[in-house]
């Protein structure tokens, strides 16, 4: 059964929702049948997810609210299988042994490395196929499709830059946890397509959960005597980082076109906020209904969060956010006590490593998702409930 939830998991950031909505569909309708039965047959370890009971059952029920009370019930039906999925895969990883949990790591990873060659080769060789089926097809080009080939921003095999960038952000904390030989040949793939999409937000994202990173890994570099050697490393590449976001603000800030500017972008999305605000005022409580949200300009709050909100009421933001505050209290207070000893021949250092690689990934979608709506695709967000499930399910010699 492994391999099939392998498998399912390899190949979702593949399927985007918004440009094949019937092979989503499919994947979608395999995914739950296949929870369902692991769910009947293994069961999930109740033990680890005991201090979430009361979140999630919160998060249940603001659910059912959210589509009694529904604007449009039948369309908050069709989208509860993105909560649904994700909570049986978050609840099933989350019970998963240390060597299953090290296979979906490495599935993962592989996935985004695969995705990472695909927008390199868009990048080179493939705007101008995109360009053509466009004409070709006679399609409707919008001034952003248009904004993403004339300044070669990728976006393959997803709809757009930022989505591919916030997916490309949240894998390559996980490659950092790699051996020392492999994990470069994985980064540099990973970050160089991430520099291609030239999108300001996944970049401080990551910059700023790298910190995170070095953080958390710095206490058993210390006892292995590398703490002078890597404090080196993680100030070069961070001000490496700071010097790319720099650039690709300044590329994006010179243009003449408006609607290219970082400025325009973020009027944007305040005016975006500001309609979802007025939303969640008139419906603070319930909510308008799962999958109910849409602005005049955007099917998008580009801010997960208060789309949340807006869509499931108070109780399923709260709820939420108790989780995740929730699952993150819990793994500090692991790595706290964990042992660091004997590390040349103790899983305690790779699972820390591991651990904070997780950890790190988790916090650059969460604050992307400040900025973005990635939460509510599917091919990213499933990915996410996937890595989510692992933090809780790595446990700490104490």
């Amino acid at each position: 059964m492994l391999k099939i939830l392998l498998s399912l998991i390899f190949i979702r950031p593949f399927i985007s929702s918004l440009a094949f909505p019937y092979l989503n569909l499919v994947h979608s309708f395999l995914l739950l049948i296949f929870l369902f039965i692991w769910f009947i047959y293994k069961g999930i370890s109740i033990r680890k997810i005991q201090p979430l009971k009361y979140p999630l059952a919160l998060l249940c029920l603001a659910l059912i609210i959210s589509i009694v009370f529904s604007i449009d019930k039948l369309n908050s039906l069709k989208e509860l299988y993105k909560y649904a999925s994700g909570l049986f895969l978050f609840l099933i990883v989350a019970s998963l042994n240390d060597e299953d949990k090290i296979r979906v790591i490495s599935v993962i990873i592989l996935s985004g490395f695969i995705i990472s060659l695909l927008a390199i080769y868009q990048y080179f060789f493939g705007f101008r196929h995109v360009l053509e089926y466009l004409v070709r097809d006679n399609s409707f080009i919008s001034t952003f499709a248009l904004d993403y080939l004339e300044r070669k921003r990728v976006f393959f095999p997803f709809v757009t830059p930022n989505t591919l960038a916030g997916y490309l952000a949240m894998i390559i904390p996980l490659a950092l946890t790699l051996g020392r030989k492999n994990r470069i040949w994985f980064i540099m793939p990973l970050s160089f397509a991430l520099l291609l999409t030239k999108s300001l937000g996944a970049l401080l994202s990551l910059f700023f959960a790298l910190g995170l990173y070095f953080y958390l890994s710095r206490p058993c570099a210390q006892e292995r005597d590398l703490q002078g050697k890597l404090e080196k490393k993680k100030v070069v590449f961070l001000f490496g980082l700071l010097i790319i976001i720099g650039l690709v603000f300044m590329a994006r800030a010179t243009t003449q076109k408006q609607h290219f500017q970082p400025i325009f972008s973020t009027t944007m999305r305040l005016n975006y906020w500001k309609d979802t605000l007025k939303i969640i005022k008139a419906k603070p409580l319930t909510g308008i209904g799962l999958g109910n949200f849409n602005l005049e300009q955007s099917r998008y709050a580009h801010n997960s969060y208060l789309q949340i909100w807006a869509e499931i009421g108070i109780l399923g933001i709260m709820s939420f956010l108790w989780i995740l505050i929730s699952v993150f209290k819990s793994t500090f207070q692991n790595i706290k006590v964990s042992s660091c000893k004997k590390l040349a021949f103790s899983q305690d250092f790779y699972h820390k490593k591991q651990i904070a690689g997780l950890l790190t990934a988790n916090v650059v979608f969460l604050i992307h998702n400040l900025v973005d709506f990635s939460f509510f695709l599917p091919e990213v967000s499933l990915i996410w409930w996937v890595t989510f499930g692992l933090i809780l399910s790595f446990k700490f010699n104490q």
